[in-house]
């Protein structure tokens, strides 16, 4: 009896990959009709018959992303990982969420696949590793970088809001309702990631309008969330900087920021404006409700999965055709909105 034959052996003989295959053997609308035909009538030629037991030992398709993200804590990680999930889900895709709470470690097993549970890709929002890493990963799984555009990746598909001209747009936000003298609450680092970008955009944005943003309205934290920045910023009011506007680089600063100032006493927005990012649910119900930068989440989902594991329709593959796969290169923006609440409408007159 001869060797059984594999799906990798129909891949081969029409000239697609094992993923556009297994689309086709699964009946899945993501490949076109041409390419459809293709596969079909090879695995009609080769007698080829799905076997469903044991892929993942087999190399085959998984139907499994790995999700990889620093924490959860951050109600935005919580909001990506729901909504790739159920838009994986809507593909045939299931999502397998892990952390690694900043472990450079943890970040290179991923990127390189060497963990334990074979995936088809990995979606990445990485927090330690630097472009030289990711550069030299190897034959790793499909790679998708979600929020970092990091310099020197090239061949890896780039998921993220344009950084630095969301940034710019809440500075002009903020001086055109009259805030004069702003701080970046989030500080700066060594390897570009989404802090070094809006700072950049801040920077920029301040430039322009002729008002200062020196070292000294630069606020650094040594995390993103609501305990630091309640301590940067209680280090601003006490330590003698003019300040009437706070742009902060994720909700959680922002929120820590609001806690502080309304327990010294300070008016939000009359005596301080403030701004955060991500939408989250807190920027929702606070008081007063905080104005903030709110990412397309539904594109960033859709264009990390498009690199992944291939778009509705037809995809992009790894050597540019198009055959209803994904794994393509590139950066994909993300659009995104202001959203003018009650904490930045303007100082009092």
């Amino acid at each position: 009896m001869g060797r059984r034959v594999s799906i990798k052996d129909v891949a081969r003989t029409a000239g697609v990959s094992w993923k556009t295959v297994s689309n086709v053997v699964n009946d899945r609308p993501v490949v076109r009709e041409e390419t459809r035909r293709r596969v079909e009538q090879a695995i009609a030629d080769l007698g080829y018959v799905p076997n469903t037991v044991g892929r993942e030992l087999r190399g085959g398709p998984t139907r499994l992303i790995s999700l990889v993200l620093p924490e959860l804590e951050n109600p935005y990680f919580a909001r990506l990982a729901q909504a790739l999930h159920v838009a994986a889900k809507a593909r045939g895709y299931g999502v397998s969420v892990e952390l690694t709470l900043g472990n450079v470690d943890v970040e290179r097993a991923h990127v390189r696949g060497r963990v334990s549970r074979p995936v088809d890709a990995v979606i990445i929002s990485p927090d330690a590793l630097d472009p030289a890493e990711i550069r030299e990963r190897g034959d790793g799984p499909p790679l998708v970088l979600l929020g970092e555009r990091l310099l020197g990746a090239a061949g890896i598909a780039h998921v993220a809001v344009d950084n630095v001209e969301a940034s710019a747009d809440v500075v002009r936000h903020l001086v055109e309702r009259g805030y004069r003298h702003p701080v970046f609450l989030g500080g700066e680092s060594e390897q570009r990631s989404a802090g070094t970008d809006r700072l950049a955009g801040f920077r920029a944005a301040c430039r322009a309008s002729g008002i200062p943003s020196d070292a000294a309205h630069i606020a650094h934290v040594d995390a993103w969330d609501m305990a630091e920045g309640r301590r940067a910023v209680l280090d601003l009011l006490t330590g003698g900087i003019e300040v009437d506007a706070i742009a902060a680089a994720n909700d959680q600063l922002a929120l820590g920021a609001l806690a502080v100032l309304r327990e010294s006493g300070r008016d939000v927005p009359g005596d301080v404006g403030v701004v955060g990012w991500d939408d989250t649910p807190g920027s929702r119900h606070s008081a007063p409700l905080l104005s903030t930068v709110s990412p397309d989440m539904d594109d960033l989902v859709a264009a990390a999965l498009d690199a992944a594991v291939g778009s509705e329709g037809a995809g992009t593959a790894a050597d540019g055709s198009a055959d209803g796969e994904g794994n393509a290169s590139g950066e994909h923006v993300v659009p995104y909105r202001l959203l003018v609440r009650e904490s930045s409408s303007g100082p009092r007159t």
